[in-house]
C-alpha cells in the first residue's frame, strides 16, 4: 500500500489553510490594530493641541494689557488659544498651511465633519455654570476649545473609492478653578516716598505774598529716613516734622515752620497769621471790628495770610516781630507740581500752595489770604480748588498711585478669567478689622503741632471674603475711593505685615466664608520690611510664623516686594523670598509653589501681579 501521495496532500493542506487563516484573519485584525493605533495618535495629538490652546488663550486672558475691555480681553485670549492651536499638527498635516483650518472664536460654530486633511476649531465661553457666555461678559470664566479632524484610514482608505476616513474630536476646557484671594496691600508711611515734592516758604515781602523754594526732590533722598521709609507724606496727613531726621544743625535737613525741632524754633508761626488785633486796627478788606482773621470753614487755616504780615504795618516784611529768613533750611508749606484737572489749573507753584490750603475757593479768601493784595501770579479764584488739587495728589503720588491701580487691574484680571471670591487687607501700624476702619495715629494735614490745618480719617479697610457674593466691586471701591464719602488708600505709620497675614489666614481658615472647593491664596505686597509689632526682629518674626501657619493651610502666599531703598533688598528678598533662592521667606515657607516677585520702580507692578496671575491659571479637566 502506498502512502506518501497523501501525507502530501495533507501538508499542503496545512499550508493552505494557514495562509488562508494569515490573510483572512490575522491580516484584518493587524491592520485594524495598526488602524486603530494610528486613530488613537491622531485623537492624542488632537488633545494636546486643544490642551496647548486652552492654557495659552487663559494665560493670555490672565496676562493681558492693562486698559483693554473685558471684551478685548476674551478676544486676544481667543485669537492667541487659535494662534497656538495653528503651531501644532497632526500626523503629517500642518495647520499652519493655508486652508487646513477653519476657526470659529464664540461665533458661528460649526459642528459638520471637517474635509479630508482639515480641522475646525470651535472657541466658546462659558460661565462656571457652564453656561453659554457672549464676548465680553463679565460672567465668562471659561474658554472651551473644541477640536475636530478628519483624516484617511491607510489600508481601508486604498480599498474604498471613496477613501474609508476617521474623524476625531476633543476639547479642553482653560481657566482658573474656583479661588478664594486674599490682597494684603501695604500702605504705611514709605509708600509716596518716590514722590517729587516741593518745600516752599510762604511769606509776606512787604508788598504781597510771596513764594521761596527750599527744596525740590523726590521725598526719600530729600529726607534721607531710616531704612523703613519716612511718616513725611505728599497726601494728607502730611507730618511736616518728619521731613527732618538728621540733627537740627545740619543745613542738609529741613524746619517746619511750626515744629518743636529745633527747640526754640524761630519761624514758629509763619505758616499762617492767627494773631490778635486791636479793635478796629484791621484795614479793608477785612472787617474793621474783626479782632483776628475769620476762618473759612473748609479747613482751619483757610484765609489766613502769612505769619509775618502785620496789618498794622503792612509795609515791615519783619512783621509780627518775625524774620522769615533766619533759617534757609525753613519752610512753611509741601507741595507737589500737579497736572491741570479741567478748569483748575495748577501750572504755578503759586496755585498749589493757595489750592492746598482752600485759599482758591473764592476772591474774598484769597484776597484775605494775601493781606488784601493778590499775588498776579495766581488765576482766578473758584470753588473746588482745594478738592481738585487733593485729588491731583492722590493720583500723581508714587508709588502709592502705580499700586492702587495695578492691584485693581490685578482684581480685574482675576474676576475676568477666574471664578474668583476676594478679600482686601490693608496695614500700616496695624490692619484693618472693618470695612470703615480708619488708621488711629497722627491724621493732622500738616503737623501734629499745626493743628490748624484740620484732621482727615485714614482709610485703612479690611473686607473680608463672602461665600456668596465675589466682592469684586467691593474691595476696587475700598482702594479707588468713591469719590464722596470713602477716599482712596493713602500712605502713613508703620509696617505690621504679620497682622495682616494673620487677619487674612482667619478668613480663609473660616468655612462659614470661604468655599468647600475653592482654592486659597493671598498675594501679599509691601514696599519695605516690618518694624511692627514692637520692632524689627519681632516684626520679621512673627511675619515667617504667620507663613508657616499658611503651609499647614494649604494656602500659598505670592509675595511682591518693591525695593524703593537699595540698602533693604537683601533683607526683603530673605523675608518675602521664594524656594528658589532661600527657605526662610514667606513664600518659601508658606508652599513650595508661590512666587516672590521683586520690583525696582512702581510701573514694573503691572507685570509682577500679572506674573502672579498667570501662575494661577490651570487648566480645567
Amino acid at each position: 500500500m502506498i502512502i506518501q501521495p497523501r501525507q502530501r496532500n495533507r501538508g499542503v493542506t496545512t499550508v493552505a489553510l494557514i495562509i488562508f487563516i494569515a490573510f483572512f484573519a490575522l491580516l484584518p485584525l493587524a491592520v485594524f490594530a495598526f488602524e486603530l493605533a494610528r486613530f488613537t495618535l491622531m485623537q492624542h495629538q488632537l488633545q494636546a493641541s486643544a490642551d496647548a490652546a486652552a492654557l495659552a488663550g487663559t494665560a493670555a486672558l490672565a496676562s493681558s494689557p492693562s486698559g483693554r475691555t473685558i471684551e478685548q480681553q476674551h478676544r486676544l485670549a481667543m485669537t492667541v488659544a487659535a494662534q497656538t492651536f495653528e503651531q501644532n499638527s497632526i500626523l503629517k498635516t500642518r495647520f499652519s498651511d493655508p486652508g487646513n483650518l477653519a476657526k470659529h472664536l464664540n461665533s458661528g460654530f460649526d459642528s459638520s465633519r471637517p474635509g479630508l486633511y482639515n480641522a475646525t476649531l470651535n472657541i466658546k465661553l462659558f460661565d462656571q455654570d457652564g453656561n453659554p457666555q457672549p464676548t465680553g461678559s463679565p460672567l465668562a470664566t471659561t474658554m472651551r476649545v473644541e477640536a475636530t479632524y478628519t483624516d484617511r484610514a491607510i489600508f481601508a482608505g486604498n480599498l474604498f473609492p471613496t477613501g474609508f476616513l476617521e474623524t476625531a474630536s476633543v476639547y479642553s476646557d482653560g481657566g482658573l478653578p474656583q479661588l478664594d484671594l486674599f490682597l494684603c496691600f501695604d500702605v504705611s508711611g514709605s509708600m509716596d516716598d518716590q514722590t517729587n515734592v516741593t518745600l516752599v516758604r510762604r511769606q509776606w515781602s512787604g508788598s504781597g505774598v510771596i513764594y521761596k523754594v527750599v527744596a525740590n526732590q523726590v521725598i526719600y533722598p530729600l529726607c534721607i529716613p531710616p531704612k523703613e521709609g519716612t511718616g513725611f507724606n505728599a497726601m494728607q496727613p502730611q507730618n511736616l516734622s518728619y521731613s527732618s531726621y538728621g540733627s537740627p544743625s545740619n543745613q542738609n535737613t529741613w524746619i517746619f515752620s511750626e515744629s518743636t525741632n529745633p527747640s526754640g524754633n524761630l519761624l514758629a508761626g509763619l505758616r499762617g497769621n492767627r494773631r490778635t488785633y486791636p479793635a478796629g486796627s484791621l484795614p479793608s478788606p477785612i472787617p474793621a471790628s474783626a479782632t483776628q482773621y475769620p476762618l473759612g470753614s473748609l479747613v482751619a487755616e483757610q484765609g489766613l495770610p502769612p505769619g509775618n504780615f502785620d496789618p498794622t504795618d503792612p509795609t515791615n516784611p519783619g512783621g509780627n516781630a518775625m524774620n522769615p529768613d533766619v533759617y534757609n533750611n525753613g519752610f512753611t508749606d509741601m507741595v507737589v507740581r500737579v497736572p491741570n484737572m479741567g478748569t483748575y489749573d495748577f501750572s504755578r507753584l503759586e496755585t498749589c500752595v493757595e489750592a492746598s490750603r482752600g485759599n482758591m475757593e473764592s476772591a474774598d479768601i484769597l484776597r484775605q489770604s494775601q493781606g488784601g493784595t493778590i499775588n498776579p501770579n495766581l488765576p482766578p479764584p473758584q470753588a473746588g480748588y482745594y478738592n481738585a488739587y487733593w485729588s491731583q495728589v492722590r493720583n500723581t503720588s508714587q508709588p502709592i498711585a502705580d499700586s492702587r491701580n495695578a492691584s485693581v487691574n490685578f482684581y480685574q484680571i482675576m474676576n475676568t478669567s477666574s471664578n474668583a471670591h476676594f478679600g482686601l487687607e490693608t496695614f500700616t501700624d496695624t490692619a484693618g478689622t472693618s470695612p470703615t476702619s480708619t488708621y488711629t495715629g497722627i491724621s493732622q494735614n500738616a503737623d501734629q503741632n499745626w493743628p490748624h490745618a484740620g484732621t482727615q480719617a485714614f482709610p485703612l479697610p479690611f473686607i473680608s471674603l463672602d461665600r456668596s457674593n465675589s466682592n469684586f466691586s467691593e474691595v476696587i471701591e475700598a482702594i479707588q475711593g468713591n469719590g464722596s464719602t470713602r477716599l482712596p488708600l493713602g500712605p502713613t505709620g508703620k509696617t505690621n505685615i504679620a497682622d495682616a497675614l494673620k487677619l487674612a489666614l482667619d478668613d480663609l481658615g473660616n468655612t462659614s466664608k470661604t468655599r468647600a472647593r475653592a482654592k486659597k491664596a493671598i498675594v501679599l505686597f509691601t514696599d519695605g520690611i516690618p518694624n511692627r509689632p514692637v520692632n524689627e526682629s519681632t516684626g520679621k518674626s512673627e511675619a515667617r510664623n504667620q507663613a508657616r501657619r499658611a503651609r499647614r493651610m494649604n494656602v500659598p502666599i505670592y509675595t511682591i516686594g518693591l525695593s524703593q531703598n537699595t540698602s533693604i533688598i537683601s533683607q526683603q528678598d530673605a523675608l518675602l523670598g521664594d524656594s528658589r533662592t532661600t527657605s526662610q521667606g514667606i513664600a518659601a515657607l508658606s508652599a513650595d509653589g508661590a512666587l516672590y516677585i521683586r520690583v525696582s520702580n512702581s510701573a514694573a507692578l503691572n507685570q509682577a501681579f500679572q506674573t502672579i496671575a498667570r501662575s494661577l491659571v490651570v487648566l480645567q479637566q
